[in-house]
């Protein structure tokens, strides 16, 4: 039976809901002059407190990355003549839908960012918020259907949202000068020097971006405090519910996936520069449905499912983005030292919920819950934790229909919870900046991404539903209910999030919806707790990553005394 956790997870952010924004009644055209040329864009107002806001969309950061460029790094922007139409969102990078799997949607012209502002004053010198989407590295994008601005401009900050390539574009590694790998990440690293020279002129300061992003986009955050090619480009980093401590982050089979994806198109060549060649002949849409049906179906189970995602890149003379192994980065101290969060949601995968349908399926491949870095093979070690991880989530019993909660804390587990804990503490360990965890666990009708896919369980936080609090969702148009809980943790979230990128500290001062000073995680593990009350705890989901803790021993080295 087909495993379909992962893809629910993917999907969220792949949401390619084929609306197309209208640009409003109450709008009126705005330029701005770049080195490079103008830019038309709307000048409109947020849809809570009706604060004036100017947006510019669909804005070139590189140059096309199509014909023989497709799989290349990106290129910087020609100049333009004339005004660029920066009114309406443009193409999306190629993947395949979320919300019609058999559809393959974009096109290789898709390096595009949006910006959204309350002033044009160049010397207004605002603070940025540079926000990743998420998607397994395979699906989703930056746009204002759900990515919405308006909550976080009314708190005085300016936000830039990107597309980068995705799957098989953005990830193709024969791991040599033909293809060395990750332009969907250099892809961020392009977007974010157009930042640095552009953003003075939206009000923006250059010295002044925090990167903030949801799953991968959070796996993304982490990958730059860990790159010396994003070093001196941010100044704060958010991470949402991801970290590179996972296997829906990091591939070891580049290679050999790379030439797969090549012989399942009658490339047979074991020449890297003939696979890329013959790739290039392909188009963008067959790449990827064809990297979808490769997919490997048991790594799924925790986390592996999609091929083509960040590697670790061999030095050919290029820019490298990724030197050494994640692991290796973090235990070694290999860190850009800048004032870090970190934290996920009470329920992560209940978004996943409706997949235990498959039960039979887990119990005769159980070993798929273990996730492939541990490099495990048949044997007494593998069968050893396979014995421990049905003892500790199913009481030593297969699987059943009725084991969901179980269910869903093994998956949140795999997806998120351990990888954030040992990767905090090893960045805690090495840091000299302020590092703040959070677990946010206030279930509100904006916490809306479990509805997209009808989760039969209704309660619960999900992957996720923290972004509602902070970003308008103009697809669905929800806004909280004057006076609600929900109205209430809008404010505080957003407080608390453009505090940070305006101070590196989420709670300089405290106010009505912001009442408890959030401290430093320290290497005793302390955290907010955010819900309609917020309060410092440590520790959090101690037993269950106490439990990873023991299964990565080797790994971990001499952090794993701390999880003792």
């Amino acid at each position: 039976m087909k495993n379909r956790g992962i893809e629910l997870v993917v999907a969220i952010f792949g949401l390619a809901l084929l609306a197309q924004n209208a640009n409003g009644a109450d709008s009126t055209i705005v330029k701005v002059d770049l080195p490079k040329g103008t830019l038309q864009g709307l000048k409109t107002r947020t849809v809570l407190n009706g604060v004036t806001m100017y947006s510019f969309k669909g804005v070139r950061y590189a140059a096309p990355a199509t014909g023989v460029h497709r799989f290349s790094v990106a290129r910087e922007v020609a100049p333009w003549i004339g005004d660029y139409d920066a009114t309406q969102h443009k193409s999306r990078c190629p993947q395949r839908c979320a919300s019609a799997f058999k559809f393959i949607i974009g096109e290789d012209d898709c390096l595009f960012l949006n910006v959204y502002t309350s002033t044009l004053d160049s010397k207004a010198g605002l603070p940025v918020m540079f926000w990743l989407h998420g998607g397994s590295f395979n699906f989703g994008n930056g746009d204002s259907d759900v990515y919405g601005p308006d909550y976080l401009i009314e708190n005085g900050v300016v936000l830039v949202s990107i597309n980068y390539r995705l799957g098989p574009i953005g990830f193709l590694s024969t791991r040599d000068a033909a293809a060395p790998g990750n332009v969907g990440l250099k892809d961020q690293i392009a977007a974010l020097r157009w930042v640095k020279r552009n953003i003075r002129y939206f009000g923006g300061d250059p010295n002044r971006v925090t990167i903030f992003g949801d799953a991968a986009g959070a796996g993304s955050v982490q990958y730059h405090m860990i790159s010396p090619l994003s070093a001196g480009l941010f100044a704060h980093a958010i991470a949402q519910s991801g970290t590179v401590m996972t296997t829906w982050a990091i591939t070891y089979n580049s290679t050999k996936d790379s030439f797969a994806l090549g012989a399942a198109f009658g490339i047979n060549t074991n020449n890297s520069t003939e696979l890329v060649e013959g790739l290039l002949k392909i188009n963008s849409t067959a790449l990827v449905r064809m990297a979808n049906k490769l997919s490997r179906e048991t790594e799924g189970m925790s986390g592996g499912h999609y091929l083509f995602k960040p590697s670790v890149e061999v030095n050919v003379g290029q820019e490298i983005f990724l030197p050494a192994d994640p692991w290796e980065l973090l235990k070694t101290g290999r860190i850009n030292d800048v004032p870090y969060m970190m934290g996920f949601n009470q329920d992560e995968m209940i978004i996943g919920a409706n997949s235990i349908a498959s039960v039979d399926y887990y119990n005769s491949h159980f070993e798929g819950f273990l996730p492939t870095d541990l490099n495990l093979t048949k044997g007494a070690v593998l069968d050893t934790d396979i014995k421990l991880v049905r003892n500790f989530y199913f009481n030593g019993k297969n699987v059943t229909k009725n084991d969901i909660q179980a269910y869903i804390k093994l998956q949140s587990d795999l997806y998120f919870t351990y990888g954030t804990a040992f990767s905090l503490k090893m960045m805690r360990y090495y840091m000299t900046k302020p590092i703040h965890q959070y677990l946010f666990s206030f279930d509100g009708k904006l916490g809306f991404f479990k509805k997209f896919f009808n989760v039969s369980l209704t309660s619960g936080v999900a992957h996720a539903d923290e972004t509602g609090y902070m970003f308008y969702p103009a697809l669905l148009k929800i806004t909280p209910d004057i006076g609600s809980e929900e109205e209430k943790m809008l404010y505080k979230i957003t407080r608390m999030w453009t505090d940070f990128a305006k101070y590196g500290d989420p709670t300089p001062k405290l106010s009505e919806n912001v009442t408890t000073t959030w401290g430093d995680v320290t290497m005793n593990g302390y955290y907010l707790h955010i819900n309609t009350t917020t309060k410092m705890e440590q520790n959090v989901f101690a037993e269950r990553v106490k439990f990873w803790a023991n299964i990565y021993k080797d790994l971990l080295g001499q952090f794993y005394q701390y999880f003792k």
